[in-house]
């Protein structure tokens, strides 16, 4: 048996998941021509029963081939990449990340919601208002959890979290916004697309000047504080999505002086788990007040010295723990509750 269809097997005998359909195409890519060939033909034997989805970049080539076009494979793995991050066809649906093991994403859509805390709100503080209508035009990939050490070790290779006896399953933290960021280029390294900031150190920040070219980069990114309430709301327009013991970890509430791993409580309607409690979570924006205004595709403000984190963490108390809570830190701030999840653009 030739080596390249010895990686194969492996691959196939793993079941159908798009993991295992880029490892099998970035094989198919190394063969020799001849040896290609003889893969093609089993691969297209062993995986007749896997979702048209995953199969549609490699057959389509294949077709292409059988018909004598003259088509050259070295584009196959890039047809498939750019197929595996259009957009999701239902709020919550799931795909996996290839580079990462264990690491998924949920597909969030564009839409309308209510950003902020009412005037009802007991718990608001006075930056989380007012309340008003944001549109986010363009839906996203989100990470279906914080990252976690495992996941963060994985692609930088230490592990600085405070909490390391909760286990490689707890989320990563200790981690600065810059650290967050640095995380996002190398993730984005090892997908093959370019990379959404630019710099190095405590100077990184998001590529070009304009709002536009950040939540338009085809590479990882930390979520827009819009983005991000959006997401944790998932159509809620509650405080919580759900009861705080049931979908949370926080001070009194069972976390027992550390994080937790995730995805032991209840995920929202669109299949993320941890957005409130366990750790804070950095987003892009410079923190300031909000407009007042109805607003689309909001992007924070243009000049300050703090980033936004949202979420609360696992020593806070239950009013931290809302959509709409708010703070902002020192963008070199890597406390032992401050962790971050990743969003990426559809195509």
């Amino acid at each position: 048996m030739s080596g390249g269809l010895s990686e194969i097997r492996g691959w196939l005998v793993k079941g159908e998941s798009s993991a295992g359909w880029l490892g099998i195409c970035r094989i198919l890519e190394g063969l020799e021509a001849s040896e290609r060939e003889m893969c093609l033909l089993y691969v297209a034997q062993h995986t007749k029963g896997w979702g048209e989805s995953i199969r549609r970049p490699l057959y389509g080539w294949w077709e292409k081939h059988r018909r004598g076009e003259k088509t050259g494979f070295e584009g196959l793995v890039g047809d498939w990449t750019r197929y595996a991050w259009e957009e999701g066809r239902v709020a919550g649906e799931v795909r996996e990340v290839a580079s990462v093991a264990g690491m998924q994403m949920c597909w969030i859509p564009a839409g309308t919601f209510w950003m902020g805390s009412g005037e009802d709100d007991e718990e608001a503080e006075a930056d989380e208002k007012p309340r008003r209508d944001v549109t986010l035009t363009r839906g996203f990939w989100m990470m279906e959890t914080p990252v976690t050490q495992g996941q963060y070790m994985a692609v930088i290779g230490d592990n600085p979290a405070h909490c390391k006896r909760v286990g490689l399953d707890a989320p990563v933290e200790c981690v600065s916004w810059h650290e967050a960021a640095i995380f996002a280029n190398k993730l984005s390294v090892l997908e093959g697309v370019s990379e959404s900031f630019v710099g190095s150190g405590e100077e990184i920040d998001g590529v070009g000047n304009k709002q536009s070219d950040y939540v338009g980069s085809k590479g990882w990114r930390l979520p827009a504080e819009a983005e991000w309430e959006y997401a944790c709301r998932a159509g809620s327009t509650t405080p919580r999505y759900g009861e705080v013991d049931e979908i949370a970890w926080y001070d009194d509430g069972g976390s027992r002086y550390a994080t937790k791993a995730v995805k032991q409580k209840q995920a929202n309607d669109w299949g993320l788990y941890d957005t409130l409690g366990n750790v804070w979570e950095w987003c892009y924006d410079l923190y300031a007040t909000y407009p007042s205004q109805t607003t689309t595709n909001p992007f924070g403000a243009a000049k300050g010295t703090e980033r936004v984190a949202r979420g609360g963490g696992w020593f806070d108390d239950v009013s931290s723990l809302r959509a709409a809570r708010r703070c902002g830190y020192a963008p070199t701030n890597n406390g032992s509750d401050l962790g971050f999840r990743l969003v990426r653009s559809g195509l």
